[in-house]
């Protein structure tokens, strides 16, 4: 029998945060549901005794403390061995036409919530010399098509400060790893309403490309691969004695990212071009 392990997770109200967090508890393990929308919580927790609700916002600090210090008091100041940093969404639309409220909120829960909580959970698992901590990021945060510049930026930011972070606490028994997703079968209007959290009216020098990028998403979409896919690398990960560093899911869109990585720039812009004139 697996030791029990004791694992927050962000981003849990939904998609591969619920999924995660079903498979966690699944298995046996305590997890902590975290995220905003507390009554979608609370009837998460209902479905299984090892689900605790922590009402949690990535992007406010005072949030993140009041939900550490009810984990902490809930583990006898014992503190948590794996942290999955699932929380986030994708804001969709060429670079120039995004508003400023739109993309500092991208950014303020990719990116700086994703720093917030894994700061608050670092100085037990220190304490402790060991634990996990596992950020969900995206292909996209690897080779990043048009329409998808700022999204990319956030996952690029990911798997920056990931490798930083997994040279900065591997002596003190803390592991770092990074999980790229690649396209999720999701409800569509999710990805509408991030789109249309831009606010902005598409010019027509932009209209033919913006097309091309909703019909090219909405079809990698619907052909999507299950967060409960996702959820089981995760899982997975956790459990592992000596996970790599990087896991690509599904395992097939890996010689993908290795080509659109190894390409000269050049190329690398047409076949993705030519991937989006096809959708």
């Amino acid at each position: 029998m697996t030791t029990q392990l004791t694992v927050p997770v962000t981003g849990a109200s939904s998609g591969i945060g619920r999924a995660t967090t079903t498979e966690f508890a699944r298995q046996g393990h305590l997890v902590f549901a975290a995220a905003r929308r507390e009554d979608v919580l609370a009837g998460l927790a209902a479905t299984a005794p090892h689900i605790q609700a922590a009402g949690l916002d990535v992007t406010d600090e005072g949030s993140v403390r009041r939900a550490w210090a009810e984990i902490e008091a809930a583990t006898g100041g014992a503190g948590v061995d794996v942290l999955v940093n699932c929380a986030g969404f994708a804001l969709t639309g060429p670079v120039e036409i995004l508003g400023g409220p739109a993309v500092q909120r991208q950014f303020a829960t990719n990116v700086f919530g994703l720093l917030t909580v894994t700061r608050a959970v670092l100085p037990a698992m220190r304490a402790r010399q060991s634990g996990r901590i596992i950020n969900i990021s995206s292909l996209v945060g690897r080779a990043t098509f048009p329409g998808m510049g700022v999204y990319g930026a956030t996952k690029y930011a990911v798997e920056a400060l990931s490798d930083a972070l997994r040279q900065e606490v591997a002596g003190f028994g803390i592991k770092v790893v990074i999980i790229e997703p690649g396209f999720v079968a999701t409800n569509i209007g999710e990805t509408a309403d991030a789109n249309a959290g831009a606010g902005q009216q598409i010019p027509p020098a932009y209209a033919d490309m913006a097309a091309r990028g909703s019909r090219y998403l909405a079809a990698q979409i619907a052909k999507g691969i299950a967060a409960d896919q996702v959820a089981a690398t995760i899982v997975k990960t956790a459990l592992q004695p000596n996970p790599r560093l990087r896991y690509v899911v599904p395992a097939r869109a890996r010689p993908l990212i290795t080509l659109l990585t190894a390409l000269p720039g050049r190329l690398a812009d047409r076949a993705k071009q030519r991937a989006l004139t096809a959708a």
